[in-house]
């Protein structure tokens, strides 16, 4: 990671704890308590952010990294059994279309491998029919349920 990368995320991590400091009781138990002192440890202590209780979540001014660590955190602790599954099912999609349009920018490296590519694309046409159709989008139920916890205060 570079220099000013790191610097960023110690940043991310400030505010990370400031939110952290605002989650109840039941959200918060969901988290290790390893992550939370990982994030205390490596935190900016210089950097000030201070959580507004009169704004809600997506009114803060948060930096794109914690915005990000935000999505992580509700995916590995805080999402619902079932939501998870289906966040497993879409990290193996993309992974699949990152796969494919690697493929596609060197499909000359790979012009004698024909048969490859073609079961590859057939394993993300399957990989597509796995994915169950929701009229909301996955971002829009994290931001909801983000939304939710800040609310119940």
């Amino acid at each position: 990671m570079t220099k000013e990368k790191d610097i960023r995320y110690k940043k991310a991590y400030t505010e990370l704890n400031e939110i952290f400091k605002v989650l109840d009781k039941e959200q918060k138990s969901k988290i290790p308590d390893i992550f939370i002192n990982n994030i205390i440890n490596n935190m900016d202590k210089e950097y000030k952010f201070i959580f507004d209780n009169s704004k809600g979540i997506f009114e803060q001014d948060l930096m794109i990294e914690t915005q990000a660590l935000l999505v992580e955190i509700y995916e590995r602790y805080l999402a619902p059994t079932e939501e998870k599954e289906l966040w497993q099912k879409y990290d193996r999609f993309c992974l699949n279309k990152i796969e494919e349009k690697k493929k596609e920018n060197y499909k000359d490296i790979f012009s004698n491998d024909k048969t490859t590519i073609n079961t590859q694309n057939d394993n993300i046409q399957n990989n597509l029919n796995i994915i169950p159709v929701k009229n909301e989008s996955k971002i829009s139920k994290i931001l909801k349920f983000i939304k939710n916890i800040f609310n119940k205060k």
